[in-house]
């Protein structure tokens, strides 16, 4: 290229650089509220020529010869993310345990007409009345349908626990289909960013992409991510890749033969999902699937067990109001508060309730000794009356949630603080795409002038030589 020509083609580098420089704060005003969009910049690099011929002057040797668009860069601070993803993660599992919690607190429906307390109360009192009225039969029968509440509220009870704990058990199956989901996303945009990344294409858009999909998977999995050179992502979950460019290996489910309950598997060698080392949101259905809705269907069962066991073993030294007075069998039948239930035979004939210790009319000393079981220690090795065992582990049940309700707010506040941050970084300003717009076209403009003033220089030489 001759040296008069040059300042044409610096001037037309320069129209061409401002020019794509203007169409990424475009893009950026264009993506100003799409979710997961990072804010892209223009890398401008100075180029430099050594014109080469005889004469050359040394004062133009290593002449700038104009500026070219390096690169798009995105304006991303990958430690921040790992942050809001550790501690969106961790936000993500007490948010999980509240809601499980809270739909246990739901099922016990304490305080409320509804709970167990209400029933329990009605069932000691009606062993009261009938102990001062032990020939009544409005009495007895009083006490066998309180009783027959008590069982059912247990048994009802029991069962929306179990009920909870089944679908715990889909939505865990329903998790692991969302992290195939997202894996499969991953490989497949892994996939074009390699492909195109190769041929020098802008993959910044397929970037942003990414790093949403990895922000959704990494509040219910904990996984390592590795940055590849290529702008490619690969998951390695126990030392095994899940994904990266050119491979995909999902979770699988696999159902254990004691409990029936779905475990979690690598699809890629048959290992069991280690929780220990997890904190999201599958954590947090195993940790109320396994421990917290089993803790209180345990609790549950002791209190029903024991209260069966302390009826009965009372019941049955009494006698009952029949003509001749029998000795008093088992009131209540079951083991536990899956089965509790009424001696069927009490409740088609009340007369068969023991109330009596010596079988003499008007002696209510059974019923009495019921009655008063109610402050006894029976429950839990004798440690614990069934009024207490029952409001401490309903009590136990409020200190959880109130923790977890606790921590579950810490960490949003903390996610919140770390995401405004992000968006400092990260996020396009409007007011400073606009002052980058007007910085461009002065430029472009001034490029345009450059344009016309050469060409007015070589018009008026190509006068002179006429």
């Amino acid at each position: 290229m001759g040296s008069e020509f040059y300042g044409l083609e610096i001037a037309k580098k320069t129209l061409q650089a401002q020019q794509l420089a203007m169409n990424i704060s475009g893009h950026n005003i264009a993506n100003s509220n799409t979710v997961g969009y990072t804010r892209q910049v223009p890398k401008f690099t100075q180029q430099t020529s050594t014109p080469v011929g005889l004469f050359t002057l040394p004062y133009i040797k290593n002449i700038s010869s104009g500026v070219v668009l390096e690169e798009v860069q995105r304006i991303r601070d990958r430690y921040l993310d790992l942050q809001i993803r550790q501690e969106s993660r961790r936000g993500a599992y007490w948010e999980s345990m509240s809601k499980g919690l809270e739909q246990i607190e739901l099922i016990f429906g304490e305080p409320g007409e509804s709970g167990l307390s209400g029933v329990f109360d009605s069932f000691w009192n009606s062993w009261q009345e009938l102990a001062a009225n032990p020939e009544s039969s409005a009495a007895r029968v009083l006490v066998s349908e309180t009783a027959d509440r008590l069982a059912h509220a247990f048994n009802d009870t029991y069962r929306r626990l179990v009920t909870q704990q089944d679908q715990l058990n889909e939505e865990i199956a329903i998790k692991v289909a969302e992290v195939n989901n997202y894996l499969q996303q991953i490989y497949d945009i892994n996939h074009q960013i390699a492909r195109l990344g190769a041929g020098g294409g802008n993959i910044n858009d397929y970037r942003d992409q990414l790093d949403v999909l990895v922000d959704k998977l990494s509040q219910i999995l904990s996984v390592q991510i590795k940055d590849n050179d290529n702008g490619t992502y690969t998951l390695v979950l126990q030392g095994q890749i899940l994904v990266n460019s050119e491979t995909k290996n999902g979770l699988s489910l696999d159902v254990d033969s004691v409990t029936g309950l779905n475990r979690v598997t690598l699809g890629v060698s048959g290992e069991e999902l280690n929780l220990t080392y997890q904190d999201g949101e599958l954590r947090a259905l195993f940790d109320l699937r396994d421990e917290r809705v089993e803790e209180y269907k345990g609790y549950l069962d002791r209190l029903a067990g024991d209260l069966i066991t302390a009826v009965n073993a009372l019941h049955q030294t009494g006698y009952t109001l029949e003509n001749p007075p029998k000795k008093g069998g088992a009131f209540f039948v079951g083991s536990g508060a899956s089965d509790i239930a009424v001696n069927p035979d009490i409740l088609v004939d009340a007369n068969k309730i023991a109330t009596s210790s010596t079988g003499a009319a008007g002696d209510g000393s059974i019923a009495l000794a019921i009655a008063e079981l109610r402050g006894e220690r029976i429950v839990d090795s004798a440690s614990a009356t069934p009024d207490d065992y029952y409001r401490g582990f309903i009590s136990r049940l409020g200190t959880q949630r109130g923790e977890v309700i606790r921590l579950a707010s810490n960490q949003k506040f903390l996610v919140e603080e770390l995401e405004a941050r992000k968006e400092s970084v990260s996020g396009v300003s409007l007011d400073e795409e606009m002052t980058n717009l007007i910085k461009y076209q002065h430029t472009y403009e001034a490029a345009s002038f450059l344009v016309n003033t050469i060409d007015g220089m070589l018009e008026t030489l190509i006068s002179w030589m006429r």
